[in-house]
């Protein structure tokens, strides 16, 4: 692993910064005074949910940089019921997240318990 001294750290964090506003305004500037393709509006509504689904499975998954494998149950039951709640009420997140915290814990006491 390289140090960097505080000169090249500014320099990836304003790069970075510089690179993300290049993208996000690419579509504002592309698309301001026309229409969006319908496939490409389509696209772009599905990133949001795709980015958290992905973040909620790896953080269901991966413990400690591995597969947490199936000594984290718990987590994998939690997440089935989270998920069926969220199929059965679309879009009402509320339910979501409280039926999978309450599971997860209901399922950790199971755990304990067993």
């Amino acid at each position: 692993m390289t140090n960097l001294s505080a000169w090249e750290s500014w320099g990836v964090v304003l790069g970075l910064g510089l690179g993300t506003f290049l993208i996000r305004y690419s579509f504002i500037g592309l698309f301001a005074n026309r229409d969006m393709p319908t496939w490409l509006s389509h696209g772009l509504r599905l990133i949001v949910p795709a980015i958290f689904a992905a973040i909620v499975a790896s953080g269901v998954a991966i413990q400690a940089g591995a597969f947490a494998g199936w000594d984290y149950w718990p987590r994998y039951a939690a997440a089935l019921v989270a998920l069926a709640v969220a199929l059965r009420f679309k879009g009402n997140i509320w339910f979501t997240v409280i039926s999978g915290m309450a599971s997860l814990h209901g399922f950790l006491a199971l755990q304990r318990w067993l």
